[in-house]
């Protein structure tokens, strides 16, 4: 793998030796401008990319920015709450893509059980280093679980899970201007790792998953994936197709 990790907290810590180890890699202290890095800092883990790829570092804090104010107001994700259907005890859902841990949140933050997967080694270690700055006292982190694993490699039965969420990758010419910046951050890292991305696959095995609800998030006026969508959920700019297994 070609990357850098740099520790700039000064010493070397527990967290930075379970990062050599994960990833790998052998820190050193400077930053090299011409290399992607994944740098500790103090408590925070960032990573910086090369000059040549002109994006800005990714930070992950699940407790501020955007996500922060959506979780401030879980309540009001009105279709992502319509999608998942009116319950009366929590559910247990499987968030095949983990990404940057934002619809999970929400899910978790609704009082349902979330199961998130992220193969990526450096977005997973990324990831857990933001659920780590949570509070030890939030009773959300007891109900969910980050797993550094391929979705499509895990044996599912049909007692796993009640609701399984799937949200690829957009195609970067639909995306926001703000997702389209994630989503080149996020590519590139799987780059790095050498991680391909192949929705229509994943598709195919989550929608074998017997017995549970999917959910699959795409952008408005997106195809569709192979397959009889039961229902739709509509947006302003993105819609979320459900499948009945």
């Amino acid at each position: 793998m070609n990357l850098d990790l740099i520790n700039l907290v000064g010493f070397e810590s527990q967290k930075l030796k379970e990062l050599e180890t994960k990833l790998n890699l052998i820190a050193n202290k400077t930053i090299n401008l011409n290399h992607d890095s994944l740098v500790l800092q103090d408590d925070n883990l960032f990573f910086n990319f090369k000059k040549e790829r002109a994006l800005t570092p990714l930070k992950i804090d699940i407790q501020k920015g955007a996500l922060g104010w959506r979780l401030a107001r879980a309540q009001h994700e009105r279709h992502l709450k319509k999608a998942i259907g009116k319950t009366d005890r929590p559910l247990r859902i499987l968030d095949a893509t983990a990404g940057l841990l934002g619809d999970s949140m929400i899910m978790l933050a609704l009082g349902h059980s979330v199961t998130a997967y992220e193969k990526s080694k450096i977005l997973f270690s990324m990831l857990n280093n933001a659920l780590n700055q949570l509070p030890e006292t939030d009773p959300n982190l007891l109900n969910f679980k980050l797993i550094n694993s391929n979705v499509c490699e895990t044996n599912f039965n049909e007692k796993s899970f009640d609701v399984i969420y799937f949200d690829p990758m957009y195609p970067e010419d639909k995306a926001s201007s703000a997702r389209r910046s994630d989503l080149k951050k996020i590519n590139s890292i799987l780059e790095i790792e050498g991680l391909a991305s192949d929705p229509e696959s994943t598709f195919t095995y989550l929608r074998n998953i017997p017995n549970t609800k999917l959910i699959v998030k795409r952008p408005l006026k997106a195809d569709a994936f192979k397959g009889s969508i039961n229902y739709q959920v509509l947006g302003k700019s993105v819609r979320f197709d459900i499948y009945l297994n």
